[in-house]
C-alpha cells in the first residue's frame, strides 16, 4: 500500500489517496483502496501530513503482509483437531459464503421476527432461529439428517452454539407454529414479490423412510418410487409464478384424490383467500367430490381427465374423435375445440350415506398433438418390446394387457383350462388405443366474457349455472395454457426430492416430521424466489451446485481466501446486493456483509 497525492483541477486541492498493486489479468495494476481526504484539512493536524500518511501506509502494508504469512512447518495441535461437542474439527477452516445469499431472502420474510416473537414465551435456554436457520441453510448446502447437519453446523456463519438435543427439542416449537408461519410466509411474498392467486397448481408426491415400522402418517401406499417401505404423501399448492404457497401432509395410504379437499379448506381458512381461486390439477383429481366442493366453494378448476377406460362416456370420446369442429394450428401440428355440456357426477349424500349422481354444466376441451401421439406410440412399443422379452409373465400389468392368453392341449390344439399357455398380441385393443393417442381432455368450470354479456366489476363472478366467468374473454387455448403451467409443480418435486434430498426421511415421531417438511418448504420457498431474484434466468439446480462450492478458507485468524466462485455467485450476489465475489475477506468484513443481509 502507497500514498498518492492528486491535483484537483476545478479547486486546486491536493486530494490523498491510498492506492495498492494487484495483479489483474496478469499484469499489476494500481488499484484504489481508501480515500483520506484533502490536503488542507490535515495540515493543522499534522506537520507534515504527506509524510505522515505515507508513513501510515508503509505500517499498513506491513501488516497486510504479516497477516498472510504463512508457515510450512506448523502443525495442528490434538486440542486443534479435537471436536468440540460433537462439532466440525477447529482444524476444518472453511465456511460457506453462499449461505448469505439466503440468509437475505430469511430476513427479507422477516422468518427471524417471527420465530423470534414467539421463543420469548418458551423456557428454551436455545435459540430456535438460529436452529431453523441451520436447518434450512443446512437443506440447501449439504442435505443431510438432522444429526449431520448439526455436526457440519461451523461451516455456516452465524452463532450456532447449540447441542444435537437442543435441535430435535425445537422441532415441537416449529411444528405448533407451523400453520401461523405458513401464513406468514404467504403475506410476505406477497408484500415483497406479489402474490396472484388466481390460479392455484395442485399435485401430490411421497417421501419414504428406509425402516419398515408403519405408524401414524408413515404407511405403506402406492410408491411414486416403487418402494415397499412405509411412505408419506404431501400435497403441494403452487401459484401462477411458480411460488409455493403451502403444502399439506397425509398418510401414506391416502388417495391422491382425497387431498385435495383439506388443502382447498387451507386456502380459505388458514391463508384467508376471499378471492374465487382456480385449482389446476391432473387427472388424479378428477373426481366428482373435488368438483363438487370447488363448486359449492364458488370457485373454479381445470382438471385433466382419462380419456381411456370408464371414466370417460361413450358420447365425449365420439365427439372427441369427430373431426368436425377442430381449430388446427398454424403448423397443423395439433387442434383442438371445446364445448360446453351437461354432464353426471357421483357425489357422497351424507344424509343417506350413499353415493349418488348429481348433474353439473361443465366446459370440456378437447386438445390433439402429433408430438404427444408418436411419443404415446412409441412409448407403447417400447413396452410391448419389452414383454416380448420377459415370455414367462401373464398378467395383465403394463404392456401385457395387450396380449391375449389361451391355454391349449399341444396334440389336439383343443383350448382347455390347464395345459400349455399361448399368448399373441391383440391387434383389436391396440388398434383401439392407437384411435386415440395423441388426445388430452381437460374438464373445467371456468368461462370468458363474451360480446353479448354486460359489464361487470370485479375479476371474476360466479355464475348461477355453476360457471366461474372471469372478466375477459378465456378460448380454449387459454385453458390449455392453464394446465400446461402443472409441470412447473412437477419441477418444484424434483428439486425437492433430488436438490434437497428430503427422503429417505430420518426422523419419526409426527412432530419430528411436521418440523421436517416445514424446513424443506421454507428451503424450496427461498429457492425459488432466488430464482426470481436472478430474473429466472438461472435454474434453481445450477444455483444450488454454485452455493455449495462457494467456500471461504480460513488462512489466517482475521483472513479469509474464497476458494470457489463463478458468474453464478456474482450475479446472486448483484441481484441481492451483496457483495460475494471478492478473492479475500477480513473477518470484520465478512460479519459486516452478514449483517447488512439482516437488514
Amino acid at each position: 500500500m502507497y500514498l498518492v497525492t492528486l491535483v484537483e483541477k476545478k479547486t486546486g486541492r491536493t486530494l490523498l489517496n491510498y492506492y495498492e498493486k494487484q495483479k489483474v489479468d496478469g499484469k499489476y495494476r494500481a488499484v484504489f483502496v481508501e480515500r483520506i481526504g484533502y490536503l488542507d484539512e490535515f495540515t493543522d493536524l499534522y506537520e507534515d501530513p504527506v509524510a505522515h500518511f505515507r508513513k501510515e501506509a508503509e505500517g499498513r502494508k506491513s501488516e497486510a503482509k504479516a497477516a498472510v504469512e504463512v508457515s510450512f512447518r506448523e502443525r495442528f495441535s490434538d486440542d486443534e483437531l479435537a471436536c468440540d461437542a460433537g462439532g466440525p474439527a477447529k482444524a476444518d477452516r472453511t465456511v460457506n459464503y453462499g449461505m448469505l445469499a439466503l440468509s437475505k431472502l430469511y430476513h427479507q420474510l422477516e422468518i427471524h421476527s417471527f420465530v423470534n416473537n414467539r421463543r420469548r414465551y418458551t423456557k428454551a435456554s436455545f435459540n430456535h432461529n438460529h436452529i431453523l436457520q441451520m436447518l434450512v441453510y443446512g437443506r440447501i448446502l449439504f442435505p443431510s439428517s438432522k444429526f449431520n447437519t448439526w455436526k457440519n453446523r461451523g461451516r455456516l456463519i452465524g452463532p450456532m452454539d447449540f447441542s444435537e438435543d437442543d435441535v430435535y427439542r425445537s422441532l415441537p416449537f416449529f411444528t405448533e407454529h407451523r400453520t401461523a408461519l405458513l401464513r406468514h410466509l404467504h403475506e410476505q411474498v406477497g408484500k415483497h414479490y406479489g402474490r396472484d392467486t388466481t390460479l392455484m397448481y395442485y399435485d401430490v408426491t411421497n417421501y419414504y423412510w428406509e425402516s419398515d415400522e408403519e405408524d401414524g402418517l408413515r404407511r405403506r401406499g402406492v410408491s411414486k418410487e416403487r418402494r415397499k417401505t412405509p411412505i408419506i404423501q404431501m400435497g403441494l399448492l403452487m401459484d401462477g409464478a411458480g411460488i409455493p404457497v403451502t403444502y399439506g401432509l397425509f398418510a401414506g395410504n391416502t388417495n391422491d384424490g382425497l387431498t385435495l379437499s383439506p388443502m382447498m379448506g387451507e386456502v380459505s381458512e388458514e391463508l384467508e383467500e376471499e378471492a374465487s381461486v382456480i385449482y389446476v390439477a391432473d387427472k388424479g383429481m378428477m373426481s366428482g367430490e373435488n368438483r363438487a366442493e370447488v363448486i359449492i366453494g364458488r370457485n373454479g378448476y381445470v382438471f385433466s381427465n382419462s380419456i381411456r377406460g370408464t371414466k370417460v362416456t361413450k358420447a365425449t370420446r365420439k365427439w372427441m374423435l369427430d373431426p368436425a369442429g377442430y381449430i388446427p394450428s398454424a403448423d397443423g401440428r395439433s387442434m383442438h375445440k371445446s364445448r360446453i355440456c351437461p354432464v353426471w357426477i357421483t357425489v357422497e349424500d351424507r344424509r343417506a350415506g350413499k353415493p349418488t349422481k348429481v348433474k353439473i354444466n361443465e366446459r370440456q376441451v378437447s386438445f390433439w398433438s402429433h408430438k404427444y401421439q408418436q411419443r404415446a406410440r412409441h412409448e407403447r412399443n417400447r413396452a410391448i418390446e419389452k414383454a416380448f422379452e420377459r415370455g414367462s409373465v401373464f398378467n395383465n400389468h403394463g404392456a401385457n394387457k395387450y396380449f391375449v392368453k389361451e391355454a391349449y392341449d399341444p396334440k389336439t390344439g383343443e383350448i382347455l383350462a390347464a395345459a400349455k399357455v399361448s399368448r399373441y398380441l391383440d391387434e383389436e385393443l391396440i388398434r383401439a388405443e392407437e384411435e386415440l393417442d395423441g388426445y388430452y381432455l381437460i374438464c373445467t368450470n371456468v368461462v370468458g366474457t363474451g360480446a353479448k354479456d354486460p359489464p361487470f366489476r370485479g375479476t371474476s363472478r360466479f355464475r348461477g349455472d355453476n360457471m366461474l366467468q372471469l372478466n375477459r374473454p378465456v378460448s380454449a387455448l387459454d385453458i390449455i395454457a392453464m394446465y400446461r403451467g402443472l409441470w412447473k409443480i412437477e419441477e418444484t418435486f424434483k428439486i425437492t426430492k433430488s436438490q434437497l434430498k428430503s427422503r429417505p426421511v430420518f426422523v419419526r415421531k409426527e412432530e419430528h416430521i411436521e418440523a421436517h417438511f416445514l424446513s424443506c418448504f421454507i428451503a424450496l420457498l427461498l429457492l425459488r424466489l432466488l430464482e426470481k431474484n436472478v430474473g429466472e434466468e438461472i435454474p434453481a439446480s445450477q444455483m444450488v451446485e454454485s452455493l455449495r462450492k462457494a467456500q471461504l478458507v480460513e488462512i489466517s485468524p482475521d483472513i479469509y481466501s474464497c476458494a470457489y466462485c463463478d458468474a453464478v455467485i456474482k450475479r446472486i450476489g448483484k441481484a441481492l446486493v451483496l457483495d460475494l465475489w471478492r478473492k479475500n475477506y477480513k473477518k470484520s468484513g465478512l460479519r459486516e456483509l452478514a449483517a447488512a443481509t439482516k437488514r
